[in-house]
């Protein structure tokens, strides 16, 4: 058995189907079972990009929200794969951020951001005017993270 050299204008083969790397579907249960995760809070969702304007605020209200993603209502609708600026506002956001970081601030924040993903967006209500939107978190802070597992915990 011997093996010929490979021609460098040919292609090499294609992966096995063992291999191939497989669309990874979003669990919404991980939002809608996580405990105590369905919380009212309010929020403000950018399109991430460069470029921001006031006409790419939309304003809206968690159905439900955990560390992997969250589920709100809204007004605009988002193409599946959108990536959002998503700002919350938890109560006491900056004193239970103060119990976990070393650092002191003059003015005191209420909001937290969250790097997310839109997983879908259904019409809901009459004549679709509004929406739920469902995003799955790309990228949050580690610190802002604990914040929400510990007012998600508190009940």
């Amino acid at each position: 058995m011997s093996e010929q050299p490979q021609d460098p204008t040919t292609p090499a083969p294609a992966p096995t189907t063992a291999a191939k790397v497989e669309k990874e579907v979003f669990d919404e249960e991980l939002i809608k079972k996580y405990p105590r995760s369905n919380k009212k809070i309010q929020l403000e969702a950018h399109k991430y990009g460069i470029a921001e304007s006031d006409d790419n605020e939309h304003k809206g209200t968690t159905s439900f929200i955990s560390p992997f993603g969250l589920q709100f209502q809204g007004k605009k609708h988002f193409a599946e794969g959108t990536l959002l600026k998503i700002h919350l506002a938890i109560p006491d956001y900056w004193n239970r951020k103060q119990r976990l970081v070393d650092y002191q601030r003059i003015d005191a924040p209420d909001k937290f951001k969250v790097l997310a993903k839109v997983v879908k967006t259904e019409d809901i209500g009459k004549r679709g005017r509004k929406k739920m939107v469902t995003v799955q978190v790309v990228n949050i802070d580690d610190v802002d993270e604990q914040v929400l597992k510990s007012y998600l915990q508190d009940g």
